[in-house]
């Protein structure tokens, strides 16, 4: 049996078990990702209850003998990341998304860095698509199935600004005769290689382009928070932001 003390985590999902517990899935800078036991965290006078959520920076203490943990000790290290309306939405999409694409005990302090920074931004009036947009890069390069956008796979050859290219999501970029599916600006392809998503509408213009990328990794599985946008005014407010 192994003992952990006071590990920063976020908390990713969390669901009830049994009378009064929880299954909770967190994300751990020295051991990744991990399923952890909280005992009695939903009973009326549990410390834990109400704490075991999604965007709370926290500590945990668990023990482990197999597969799961069981928690110990659970404590806030500062203020709730107060998400609202759509960057509420879209950290749901973000855990979701660390989920199927992160293993267990696969320990990454960079992308706990990243997931903390993302949690930060998406509070930011104005930059949740910029935010969005660069976590999911970043995840990408993190797993190392990012491609190079910024040359051409078959020829090796820069990307030209004003070329059209078909973005294959495992090679990279390869010139395209027109537009057409899966057909991008290489000024896009080469902001997003630069990390110049930032500027002017690209934020947004590049969502289908992550979107593809994403979907090869999720083995053509959709995500469930996906759903959450399919709603017209919920739809209309993405065209117009760019988020998930």
């Amino acid at each position: 049996m192994s003992r952990v003390e006071l590990q920063p985590c976020w908390v990713l999902h969390r669901r009830a078990w049994r009378e009064s517990s929880l299954l909770v899935e967190i994300l751990t800078p020295v051991h990744g990702r991990l399923g952890v036991v909280a005992r009695s965290a939903r009973a009326a006078r549990s410390p834990w209850r109400g704490l075991a959520e999604p965007f709370i920076p926290l500590q945990a203490s668990w023990v482990r003998r197999g597969d799961m943990g069981t928690l110990t000790a659970l404590e806030p290290v500062g203020d709730s990341v107060r998400l609202v309306g759509r960057a509420l939405w879209c950290g749901l999409y973000v855990n979701e998304l660390v989920l199927r694409l992160t293993a267990r005990d696969d320990p990454s302090p960079e992308l706990f860095t990243l997931y903390g920074h993302l949690m930060l931004a998406m509070t930011e009036t104005g930059k949740l698509a910029v935010a969005l947009r660069r976590f999911e890069l970043a995840l990408l390069d993190l797993l190392g199935v990012m491609p190079d956008l910024a040359r051409e796979a078959d020829s090796d050859r820069a990307v030209l600004a004003e070329g059209l290219y078909h973005v294959d999501p495992e090679r990279g970029p390869v010139p395209a005769a027109g537009p057409g599916r899966h057909v991008f600006s290489g000024e896009l392809l080469l902001a997003l290689a630069h990390d110049r998503i930032d500027e002017g509408d690209l934020a947004a213009r590049s969502r289908a382009l992550t979107r593809l990328l994403l979907d090869r990794q999720l083995g053509g599985k959709p995500l469930h928070t996906r759903s959450l946008f399919a709603g017209p005014l919920l739809n209309r407010t993405a065209e117009i932001e760019g988020d998930s």
